[in-house]
């Protein structure tokens, strides 16, 4: 979930698509008005007859929209990228190299170039998540003057990363394992570390508000597991707002799982919070204290 606020009324764009075996095929993206609160799939053109488009991870960079595709497991997940139109989504290009062997989130960085998070070193592996092994990586992605993409890995040895941002030449990467963020300069050689914010339980998906970072976060895994396989187990969401500059955050919004559970993106507008989440298909609208 991103936050429009370039292309008529302001609103939230949503990645939909099933998640839990059970669930029926599905992927679309979803535009919600945030002025009239009416909700539409937005209608997406040009693109390619073969997409299958099981969309996960999505950033927003002025009329771009760049979307993480699960076209087929488990070795094929492009980057879809759209030029925003309205409620219409003009496809632009695909995006395809050996690194993106799973990707859960991605942001663009100050050449247009695109790092993007694997969350793990096997897509899909039990073993990782269960010894919460730390074999996830942050890959670059650089178009050449041809035409083509390229790829290096530019950050290894993360528990497996679901949020990833930038302020600046600062890049923002999360760290579910190890509940916190890595903080990296961006250069010219790649990226150089110069930090970390630490108890983030559970982070998820990472997005800025005022030069603060907002990132639910799962912090019962095992109740998360199960909330997974069966939608009627609760799983419990934090929601951290974090100072970028001195690492200092606090908890805005923190549930049993009764509200909503397996919280994934958190965005504020005006005076309202909102949080999407994994699996089940609505957002939580939240009012704020002054």
């Amino acid at each position: 979930m991103v936050l429009d606020t370039l292309h008529g009324d302001p609103g939230l764009i949503v990645s939909c698509s099933g998640r839990r075996e059970s669930d029926k095929p599905y992927g679309e993206m979803v535009f919600y008005n945030l002025k009239s609160g009416k909700q539409e799939v937005m209608k997406r053109l040009n693109e390619p007859a073969e997409i299958l488009f099981r969309p996960h991870g999505i950033y927003l960079d002025g009329d771009l929209l760049y979307v993480i595709s699960h076209e087929k497991e488990p070795d094929y997940h492009p980057v879809l990228v759209y030029r925003v139109d309205g409620n219409q989504l003009d496809f632009v290009e695909l995006i395809s190299t050996s690194h993106q062997h799973s990707p859960n989130a991605l942001v663009t960085g100050p050449g247009r170039e695109i790092y993007l998070v694997n969350d793990s070193g096997k897509r899909g592996s039990m073993m990782e998540k269960a010894l919460k092994l730390k074999r996830a990586s942050v890959e670059k992605l650089t178009k050449g003057s041809d035409g083509t993409w390229k790829a290096e890995m530019v950050a290894e040895k993360l528990g497996y990363p679901a949020g990833i941002n930038r302020i600046g030449d600062q890049l923002y990467v999360g760290d579910a394992v190890l509940h916190k963020i890595h903080v990296y300069q961006i250069n010219r050689d790649g990226l150089n570390p110069v930090g970390e914010i630490s108890k983030l339980k559970g982070n998820d998906n990472i997005r800025i508000y005022k030069g603060q970072l907002l990132t639910p976060g799962h912090v019962k895994a095992m109740k998360f597991i199960k909330h997974a396989k069966k939608p009627e187990k609760k799983s419990p969401v934090d929601v951290y707002q974090v100072d970028a500059a001195t690492g200092e955050h606090s908890v805005i919004y923190s549930t049993d799982g009764s509200t909503i559970s397996g919280g994934s993106t958190a965005i504020i507008f005006g005076k309202h919070l909102y949080i999407s989440q994994v699996f089940d298909p609505y957002i939580l609208k939240v009012e704020l204290e002054n």
